[in-house]
């Protein structure tokens, strides 16, 4: 989310730089393993290196091999040695045997070449035929390519020379001011002022133009504007941009200060590697800085009361504007600014600017528990996890404009081997620390439209992730994973968070096929149906390693893995099929999957839960029957329910399968307690199995454009979830739901608007709030909307939206557009309100009868005294003096809105939102 703050944005320069970069950390010959013995070749990469430190093109030939195209060689070195070099690396990267030629004497030879001139810097990759020929067998070059370079490196220092006295100095940002008397020290390209160091007495003013941010700002700073004072700062921008961000006219050159000076190049040195830099520290002992794009702009500012802010401007990103505190991680603000709100709309997906589909995953992996006893867990909890060695081949489209490299998301802490690819062979890569990701290189540009595979091979330590949904505000890894002392069977839950496999930036649907293997005694539950061929997944005595083979053939956002030791039992499994008479709407599709009648359900549970397993698989089947006749669809064929010890209720549902927390006895003098958190319904205790098995319809066969929109996949699960209880429970347990989701709702909504997602309640450091708007207010947003266009529309909304998303990644935008189909009727600012706004509506309620020629009716009057209106239906209850009750839905629409109800007798009561669920505070 905040390109900063690793090293720096994917500007067009880091693009380009993907085409010539070569790992700078790990990269191992796919062909020849390297080792830390010198190569056969080290004394002509000597010669190559200084060859290049002196420019000498006669000294180059000299190298070249008797077979060479000399006339190659000296073009080559004619456009490729430069003078003025003062230190230069040549470091071999990768190389592969030339097939033509006996081995161990001609190999293809990828070189990274740095080269530096003063402050400047010099990046590139060069292609060579190596061969040793002749009786002497000396390595010589027989042919050579330069694949790409980038020389926009520099060196980046503050000029020693220069001081600037500053009298309100003003350098701006979009929404930003920083205002400044002191002193102003800068660091210098030769096209311009690039960074700068301010100190004195300054004032930061931060006013987000979005509502929702100005929100967000208030909880962080006690008001909408933040102001804060600070003594130092650290800048970069473009130079071209330089004179538009700075009031050049409050600078004013003075002689330099060395306290000041020693000051600011502390300032200077804290914070220069932070952004727009590269990890060449294998070939460089120097920092190396890009330049910022021209749209680009960062400033950490330290702030006397909250410490660095981080300010940033990315032109690359979709939200563009950030505002983070440096020391929490916690993020203040982010949002497009005003040029990407006018052109990229509200409802943008996070991968628009992706190049790379992919369109199926082949992972073949194993996995070593790092510690599985109570002692290594409590000792060292870095040990909740596996040793993974795996291979994975992806088979990818161009989505777009022709590429020359892309990226893929792969967890730092799984070492990259090989990268290779059955069109292009072996492929160049890299990787930066902190980033989570893959960079690879093609040997050239790739057009539009064309389709190939890419083979990954990797190894590393990984520590596995915790369940997606915990239904308690705080909580540790160690304590829900070993479960309190030690008790419980571990288990290992690889999933969307952990990166274990290589995969694409974003979340996106793709078949695939797996192969996992784990020791003895251990089983394997992972995305896609198992296959016939694979052991019982329970515990077992025999001997080496278990192989699991998974086939998801239809598509999922992402692919999980729960490692664990099951204990055997004979419940079998249950059948799920859909009437003969259920229709699916006649609405484009996504052309990736096929429809199933039939969904197979299994369970299987750690021996503390092996009891409950016939009444999971049971009640799972019932709920996956009531919600596929909801919608008309059994996503997956498959679905198998995992019940895992824990001290915490939660779960987390993939596709294909769910894991469900078993809540183990606590133990004496433990207080443990989550009855007070938002989706704790302690009168329906299966409400959490409900909300995990409505995931396999929403969040994972219908998927989320980008953070904003994971209320479709939370607040539509706990709603489905909350009509599951009703059919199971009745509706007094359904009300009682409602309430709960409404008073948790009210208490909360101040906090920000659902479309923040995950922010909502970052801030505070209290994850309850999220769960409370984007589960709960989510959820009752959907049910005042079915109130408001009735059953028939509101149901035949859910099933268009669904089966035209099915298997794609939806927004807020096309829900809306599914039920105003429906409905007949325009919902914009239905969903403006509920879904972008903070605000609830207040109603001022009255009542009275009036006798007219039909006989007596009672009006129903509601006012809204909020300055903005808001759609809502609010139940009045008529109770008559018979007894006899009588329920009116009023749609509240208008500023004020009457509503004239003939009457059936003399009445003694008028209650309005009895039920209390609707979302307005209502004056009687």
């Amino acid at each position: 989310m905040l390109p900063y703050l690793c090293n720096g944005p994917l500007s067009l320069m880091i693009r380009r730089l993907l085409v010539v970069l070569v790992s700078v950390s790990a990269l191992a010959d796919p062909v020849v393993a390297q080792t830390a013995e010198a190569p056969a070749y080290a004394s002509l990469i000597a010669a190559l290196e200084q060859v290049v430190l002196t420019g000498d093109s006669a000294a180059y030939l000299s190298l070249a091999s008797a077979t060479a195209d000399r006339t190659a060689a000296e073009a080559f070195a004619r456009e490729n040695l430069y003078p003025g070099v003062d230190r230069v690396t040549v470091r071999p990267r990768f190389r592969a045997p030339i097939e033509d030629l006996p081995e161990d004497t001609g190999y293809e030879l990828t070189v990274e070449v740095f080269s530096e001139s003063g402050t400047r810097g010099r990046l590139e990759t060069w292609q060579l035929e190596i061969v040793r020929e002749g009786d002497d067998a000396v390595w010589q070059i027989r042919d050579q390519t330069h694949v790409d370079s980038i020389d926009g490196l520099r060196h980046l220092s503050l000029t020693p020379t220069k001081q600037y006295a500053a009298d309100n100095l003003v350098v701006l940002g979009e929404d930003l001011s920083l205002t400044l008397t002191g002193s102003v020290f800068v660091a210098e390209t030769e096209i311009g002022v690039t960074g700068l160091v301010l100190l004195g007495k300054g004032i930061m003013r931060f006013t987000p133009q979005p509502e929702a941010e100005r929100g967000q700002v208030r909880i962080f700073s006690g008001h909408e504007t933040l102001e804060a004072q600070f003594e130092a700062a650290f800048i970069r921008v473009h130079p071209e941009a330089f004179d538009s961000r700075v009031s050049t006219s409050g600078l004013v050159e003075q002689a330099v200060d060395p306290d000041a000076f020693r000051k600011a190049r502390e300032v200077f040195d804290e914070f220069i590697g932070l952004s727009f830099t590269l990890d060449l520290s294998e070939i460089s002992d120097r920092l190396w800085s890009l330049s910022p794009g021209i749209d680009d702009f960062l400033a950490e500012v330290m702030t006397r009361r909250h410490g660095t802010l981080t300010y940033a401007q990315s032109g690359q990103q979709p939200e563009d504007i950030s505002l983070q505190q440096r020391e929490t991680s916690k993020i203040i603000s982010l949002y497009p600014s005003a040029r990407k709100r006018a052109t990229q709309g509200r409802y943008f997906a996070d991968d628009d600017a992706v190049s790379l589909d992919v369109l199926h995953y082949d992972i073949t992996a194993s996995f070593e528990p790092l510690g599985s006893s109570q002692r290594s867990m409590r000792a060292r909890p870095e040990l909740l996890g596996c040793r993974i060695v795996g291979t994975t081949r992806l088979a990818v489209r161009v989505k777009g404009l022709p590429i020359e490299a892309f990226s893929l998301r792969l967890a730092d802490e799984l070492n990259v081997t090989s990268v290779t690819s059955s069109l292009f062979g072996p492929l160049l890569f890299f990787r930066l620390k902190g980033r989570n990701s893959l960079f690879v290189s093609l040997p050239a540009e790739v057009p539009g439209g064309t389709e190939f595979t890419v083979s990954v091979s990797y190894a590393g330590d990984l520590r596995a992730q915790q369940l997606e949904e915990n239904w308690i505000a705080a909580r540790s890894f160690l304590f829900e994973a070993a479960g309190l002392f030690g008790q419980g069977e571990p288990r290992y839950v690889y999933s969307n968070r952990s990166y274990w496999y290589p995969q694409a930036l974003f979340t996106d649907y793709a078949t695939a096929t797996l192969e996992l293997t784990v020791p003895p005694g251990w089983g394997v539950i992972a995305s896609g149906s198992p296959l016939d061929t694979n052991p019982p997944v329970t515990r077992s005595t025999e001997d080496g390693p278990r192989r699991f083979s998974f086939a998801a053939l239809q598509p999922a956002r992402y692919l999980s893995a729960l490692i664990s030791r099951f204990e055997e039992h004979t419940s079998p499994t249950r059948q799920v099929r859909l009437g003969d008479d259920v229709t699916r709407p006649s609405v484009p599709r996504a052309d990736k999957a096929v429809f199933y009648d039939t969904l197979t359900i299994d369970a299987q549970g750690s021996p503390r839960s092996i009891e409950e397993i016939d009444a999971i698989t049971d009640q799972t089947a019932d709920i996956a029957s009531f919600y596929a006749s909801l919608l008309g669809d059994i996503p997956y064929p498959t679905l198998t329910v995992a019940l895992t010890d824990s001290r915490l209720p939660g779960g987390h549902s993939p596709a294909y399968f769910a894991v469900m927390n078993h809540e183990l006895p606590r133990q004496p003098g433990v207080t443990v307690s989550w009855t007070t958190d938002p989706v704790s319904f302690s009168r329906y205790p299966s409400f959490f199995l409900a909300h995990e098995i409505a995931h396999q319809w929403w969040g994972q066969a219908v998927g989320w454009k980008n953070y904003h929109e994971q209320w479709l996949s939370e607040g539509l699960a706990q709603y489905f979830a909350a009509l599951y209880a009703e059919r199971d429970g009745g509706p007094k347990v359904f009300t009682a739901i409602l309430r709960q989701m409404r008073r948790w709702a009210m208490r909360n909504s101040d906090e920000g608007p659902i479309y923040l997602g995950y922010r909502l309640g970052h801030l505070d450091g209290e994850p309850r709030i999220f769960r409370a708007l984007v589960y709960n207010k989510g959820a009752m947003v959907l049910h005042m909307l079915r109130g408001l266009v009735g059953d028939d529309a509101f149901f035949a909304g859910l099933r268009r939206f669904y089966h035209q998303w099915r298997f794609r990644r939806a927004g807020t935008d096309a829900l809306q557009l599914a039920f105003e189909i429906e409905s007949g009727r325009s919902l914009g600012r239905f969903f403006d309100r509920w879904i972008h706004d903070t605000k609830l509506p207040e109603l001022k309620f009255s009542s009275h009868t009036e006798t007219t020629a039909n006989g007596e009716e009672i009006v129903l009057r509601f006012e809204q005294l909020t300055e903005r209106l808001f759609d809502l239906p609010v139940s009045v209850d008529l109770t008559y003096r018979s007894g006899e009750e009588e329920v009116v839905i009023v749609p509240v629409t208008e500023r004020v809105t009457e509503v004239r109800v003939p009457l059936r007798g003399r009445v003694r009561r008028v209650r309005v939102d009895r039920d209390q669920v609707a979302l307005a505070k209502i004056d009687r």
